[in-house]
């Protein structure tokens, strides 16, 4: 049989090393900074005092890595199951880890920002299509040049936005978006209005529509969230008797006289779905509306309750009841929300591009350039369906760039580029080859970082390695103790007789208790209960009496907590001072101890149970391991946290 020594090395005393080995279990050892990192974690956990201590909490550890070792052993790690659930924590876990901390913590700012200060712009578009060909993409610009000159120089922003902008509602508003904040419009236009000095206009920039000239008119604090419920009269009724602004008014002269407005909205409404819910609307901002003059007026109404007069907009006549209104949160509070929204915006491509800079950088990828001018002179300038572009297997064969020790040619490239030219005609060889070919290098990149994230971040591998033993220690647990105790009726009968006293029920004793703040009261209770009257009749005629509380209640004790002193039995009552309270005790009966039947304990000896199997199958490991602890380390361990 083996079992647990100690050894004592023979070295000179040196100071407690991160990476001096603490501790081997079998073939696996543990350095003082692996038992250190697990056992501050859960050192908070511990509620014991004595199990606190690092001497106290190694048996813990060294049972833990038995166990899994065991896990291992027994090839938990190769089902389907487990495979299939590390993956997807993987994946999850590893979004963390790929972009950059500081980068997304800035954006997330920004965005703060830019929804707490609302901004108003104008702008002139001239669409070119992302793959538009170099001549076609610089007409677009030098469109947009001539009009900024022309505006600079004095002209109307409106007229120039009717004569150039290629948006449809240039001519009816002058190119006026209206009021904005973070997330209304694509990051690179928000981008530049917001970097753009209120009344200047900015240099032609490009977005996925186009090439825009934007100019800010405005700039304001914002007003969050306004939430009201509404009466609409529609301007076209199907009785043609019936004037929409006359009845508008009837309505407003019933709110006047105290009707209730949730009665008029489901009475008289147009609006069927608020009507419903007595005219009520979910929260809006500024400008999330069609209608300005529906959105001023409900953010001019100044308290809850308060009623609007009668307004007219496009849809008809209406009357609004401020309901709420919702002020920008704190930053705290919107950083959860701002994060996820920076993340799926088109802010992500900022957190893509840094992560495809930083890769490159990493895996020193210079040869993106040679990739890029070797297919543009194999693919024609102008698409052609039925070609055969890719046959120089002796060029295809060679190396295109190394990404660690995984080595990508031009033809795992041509191969992807090959399915891309099939799929989609391209207008510019030069904008599909340079996008394609950057493409298949951020992918590889990402591919192999996240496959290598451990070796790449020693937090995310400890992080895995964590789950990854949880995983297999609770199916160990579950399949070698859990289960096994569930189905084995006999050996829970045998441990519930051989454990019987465990589950014995203490005697109690069943106590009614009469609470109130005036001793008067407390000493008139007890005295009258003593001589015999019945404790709810005294009780009744004390607070027909007195105008200060009184509680009375049963409430059962064991023989430790019971407030009472000396030998208690059945009748016997005592007054005590509780705080501020004075509290009657009178005992109403006794509850005398008795054995629970399994069947009322089944769930805590079940547990206890478990427990009992996991200290046998944990005691038969230890006796079948080699588990040595190197005493010198450990003591430095301990006089570390002792001092």
């Amino acid at each position: 049989m083996r079992y647990l020594f100690i050894v004592c090395f023979f070295m000179p005393f040196v100071s407690l090393g991160q990476q001096e080995v603490l501790l081997k279990v079998n073939n696996d050892e543990v350095t003082t900074a692996d038992f250190v990192r697990v056992y501050e974690k859960n050192l908070a956990l511990i509620n014991d005092t004595e199990e606190n201590s690092p001497e106290q909490y190694l048996d813990l550890f060294i049972d833990y890595k038995l166990k899994v070792q065991e896990a291992y052993r027994k090839g938990l790690h190769n089902k389907a199951s487990y495979k299939k659930e590390i993956a997807s924590y993987r994946t999850q876990l590893g979004k963390d880890y790929l972009n950059d901390v500081q980068v997304t913590d800035k954006l997330v700012e920004e965005a703060y920002n830019r929804t707490k200060n609302e901004l108003r712009a104008r702008h002139i578009l001239v669409r070119v299509r992302p793959d538009a060909l170099p001549k076609d993409t610089l007409a677009a610009f030098n469109k947009l040049l001539e009009a900024r000159k022309r505006i600079v120089a004095g002209e109307d922003f409106a007229f120039i936005a009717s004569k150039y902008s290629e948006d449809p509602s240039a001519k009816q508003n002058g190119g006026d978006l209206g009021w904005f904040k973070a997330f209304k419009m694509v990051y690179p236009f928000e981008n530049a209005a917001y970097t753009t000095k209120v009344n200047e206009v900015s240099q032609p920039f490009r977005t996925s529509f186009g090439y825009h000239i934007v100019q800010p008119t405005a700039s304001r604090i914002a007003q969050g969230s306004v939430q009201v419920a509404h009466i609409m009269i529609a301007l076209k009724q199907k009785d043609s008797s019936i004037i929409a602004e006359e009845k508008i008014k009837e309505v407003r002269a019933l709110l006047a006289k105290g009707a209730a407005f949730e009665t008029l909205a489901l009475n008289y409404s147009d609006d069927k779905n608020s009507a419903k819910k007595g005219g009520v609307l979910s929260a809006f901002e500024k400008g999330q509306l069609s209608s300005s003059k529906f959105e001023n007026t409900a953010f001019d109404l100044k308290k809850v309750g308060d009623i609007s007069e009668p307004f007219k907009t496009k849809f008809g006549w209406h009357i609004l009841k401020l309901i709420k209104k919702n002020p920008v949160l704190s930053f705290e509070k919107m950083k959860p929300s701002l994060t996820k929204r920076v993340t799926k915006d088109s802010r992500a491509r900022v957190l893509s591009q840094e992560l495809n800079t930083r890769l490159r950088e990493q895996y020193k990828i210079t040869q993106e350039p040679e990739i890029t001018s070797y297919f543009t002179s194999v693919l024609p300038e102008v698409y052609e369906e039925k070609l055969n572009v890719f046959t120089d297997d002796s060029a295809l064969s060679k190396e295109a760039f190394k990404v660690g020790d995984q080595v990508i040619t031009y033809k795992d490239i041509a191969q992807v580029l090959e399915k891309k030219y099939r799929k989609v005609p391209y207008v510019s060889r030069d904008y599909f080859v340079k996008r394609e070919v950057e493409n298949f290098v951020n992918n590889a990149l990402i591919t192999y970082h996240k496959s290598h994230l451990e070796e790449q971040d020693s937090d995310f591998g400890l992080l895995i390695n964590e789950y990854k033993e949880g995983l297999l220690l609770f199916d160990l647990l579950k399949t070698e103790i859990w289960d096994k105790a569930q189905k084995d009726s006999v050996g829970l009968n045998t441990f519930y007789v051989n454990n019987i006293e465990r589950y014995k029920a203490l005697q109690t004793f069943t106590t009614r208790v009469f609470t109130t703040s005036q001793k008067k009261i407390a000493s008139t209770y007890l005295k009258r209960n003593t001589q015999g009257e019945n404790s709810n009749s005294v009780l009744s005629v004390l607070k027909k009496k007195h105008d200060s509380p009184i509680i009375i209640t049963l409430k059962d004790f064991v023989k430790e907590d019971l407030p009472m002193s000396g030998i208690v039995k059945i009748g016997d009552k005592e007054l005590l001072k509780e705080g501020g309270n004075y509290v009657v005790y009178e005992v109403v009966s006794i509850n005398e101890a008795m054995t629970n039947t399994l069947q009322n304990v089944r769930g805590q000896v079940m547990s206890d149970y478990q427990k009992f199997l996991e200290d046998i199958f944990v005691n038969r490991l230890r006796e079948d391991s080699n588990i040595t602890v190197n005493k010198t380390v450990l003591n430095k361990l301990i006089s570390r946290y002792n001092e």
